[in-house]
């Protein structure tokens, strides 16, 4: 039953694959500048690293987003450590010491990755393949395509496999790149690369702290804020029946990214039944926080409520309300 499986599979891959070359879409050429920021996965690529992105035609295609700022890893060389940023499907090394031009290296992760798996025949001397001797692997049909029209062994060096099996999947390994074939996607889109970045990340134990989202600089790209996310908490749960409290209020946008300047109401209403309607004259900080203080005087036993209102001030005026409370003991 595997066998069959396997080979109807392949059979219907070689259908599609033989019926001639895909066009591939292009991606948008960026200009390059000294640093760009990927709100997608939110990371900051600059320097050498953005020149390097920048030279392929199509980078989100062939190394997806960041996933780490650049930082220095010493699992290479403890006394010589390398800078070096993850991405979707790569890793960069930066190497100092090569001639400006080289001074990028994509980290060799299909290598590093690769296991064998359940190998796939092709017909020996096939004109739609094209044998590697340094490797002694072949590379076929719309994987050769792929390969030769984004870069070849320059970009993703040697093949070292075959078609395989993994997860179901025909794939073919490369020193720096995994090809998969997805049968269920249009024309042009059915070889896709394995994220070989994300993987290789968690693989090794990588600290996920690194994945932690870097906040854009206000300076450079306006904040596109889409939602609020409020929270508010009081300075102390319990206090008497007269006492002095302090809100603190927190306002952060869909990607988790402090909201400054979002302006704050709170709606207080005490065990006695007396409600008071506050506008806080400080609206957030850089850091997306305010806090209101406000005195009580002689309130029975019970809760207090507080209605927490933040409103961004934009075409919208996005608004998100949030509730806490605290105790008053006799």
């Amino acid at each position: 039953m595997k066998a069959s499986w396997v080979a109807a599979l392949f059979l219907g891959f070689l259908f599609w694959l033989m019926g001639g070359k895909p066009a591939f879409a292009q991606g948008e050429i960026d200009t390059p500048d000294d640093r760009r920021y990927f709100p997608a996965t939110r990371h900051w690529v600059g320097g050498n690293f953005l020149a390097a992105y920048d030279a392929v035609p199509d980078p989100m295609l062939v190394y997806g987003n960041p996933i780490t700022e650049a930082f220095w890893d010493t699992s290479i060389d403890p006394l010589h450590p390398r800078l070096v940023q993850y991405f979707e499907k790569a890793r960069f090394e930066l190497a100092p010491e090569n001639p400006p031009e080289l001074r990028v290296v994509i980290s060799e992760l299909g290598r590093l990755v690769y296991t064998p798996g359940q190998s796939l025949p092709t017909p020996e001397n096939f004109p739609a393949c094209r044998n590697f001797p340094e490797t002694g692997k072949r590379v076929c049909y719309t994987f050769l395509d792929f390969f030769e029209d984004h870069g070849g062994v320059a970009q993703f060096g040697y093949p070292i496999s075959n078609f395989e099996i993994h997860d179901q999947r025909i794939v073919q390994y490369f020193q720096r790149a995994r090809f998969e074939w997805h049968p269920e996607l249009p024309a042009g889109q059915k070889v896709q690369l394995t994220h070989l970045g994300s993987l290789y990340f968690d693989l090794i134990g990588e600290d996920p702290e690194r994945k932690k989202p870097a906040p854009p600089d206000p300076g450079e790209r306006p904040q596109t804020i889409l939602e609020l996310k409020v929270r508010a908490y009081p300075a102390k749960p319990v206090l008497p029946k007269s006492g002095v409290q302090t809100i603190y209020i927190t306002v952060r946008d869909q990607n988790m990214i402090p909201v400054p300047d979002a302006e704050i109401t709170l709606t207080i209403k005490l065990p006695s039944g007396t409600k008071q309607a506050i506008f806080v004259n400080t609206p957030t900080d850089k850091h997306g926080i305010a806090s209101y203080t406000f005195d009580f005087k002689d309130q029975p036993p019970g809760m207090v409520e507080i209605l927490v209102t933040a409103t961004h001030i934009n075409s919208t005026n996005i608004q998100e309300q949030t509730v806490t409370s605290f105790r008053i003991w006799k």
